[in-house]
């Protein structure tokens, strides 16, 4: 996990919004190998293993995270579709990948965004060091508009048929004002996104811009 990525990252337990506290027992240049982020103020923690942040529940049986690396070499199609639904004509900001769509994590970093977040898929060695991984469970664990584009495909947290409500609710939460949510087609649109397109396999959408609240401006005495 890039080091950097941990100030956009919260806790999933619903209270006050703070950030997590990294305690780092290895690292590799920029990425924490082992180590916990802890929240400061329900002390709940998530363990950071073999380079992988884990914010999913653990099943019966887990004793340590295992993610699956993805395919090293994704679909040249495939990757200009990701990057045009994405919107990613210029660098910045934070990408995240989960199900189908995690394969294009490295032809898309080289694309220039500041990290690119694959969920419950490892990036093939040797990858990008912008490129971290996450296993979620069913909401993603984004600070509210700290992502710039995401895209969830079939099969992301487990799920084979679609991509789960909750799961599509807390990704709308986590986009910036005008950031990118793709879908597959059969998911429902949450509610704080417009879609702008859809065909057969996807649809796009985009955050609402939120007004800020009015300024109450006083004359300075003189």
């Amino acid at each position: 996990m890039f080091i950097e990525l941990v100030d956009s990252l919260r806790c999933l337990t619903p209270h006050e919004d703070t950030w997590l506290v990294a305690a780092v027992a290895r690292m590799a240049g920029r990425h924490i190998i082992e180590g916990t982020l802890g929240c400061p103020v329900c002390r709940r923690e998530y363990p950071v293993r073999d380079g992988v942040g884990w914010f999913a529940p653990p099943s019966p049986g887990d004793v340590e995270p295992i993610v699956e690396s993805l395919a090293p070499t994704p679909d040249t199609d495939r990757v200009a579709r990701a990057a045009a639904l994405l919107g990613l004509a210029d660098p910045g900001g934070i990408v995240v990948l989960g199900g189908g769509w995690g394969d294009c994590a490295e032809a898309l970093a080289e694309l220039g965004p500041a990290h690119v977040v694959v969920l419950d898929g490892a990036p093939p060695p040797g990858s990008r060091p912008e490129i971290s991984s996450l296993r979620v469970g069913d909401r993603l664990p984004f600070a509210a508009g700290a992502v710039r584009a995401i895209a969830l495909g079939p099969g992301v947290t487990g799920i084979s048929a679609g991509v789960d409500d909750t799961l599509l609710a807390s990704a709308a939460h986590a986009l910036r004002a005008r950031g990118r949510l793709v879908a597959p087609s059969n998911a429902a649109v949450p509610g704080d996104v417009v879609e702008l397109a859809r065909d057969e396999a996807d649809w796009v959408a985009e955050r609402r811009v939120v007004a800020s609240p009015p300024i109450t401006l006083r004359s300075a005495r003189r």
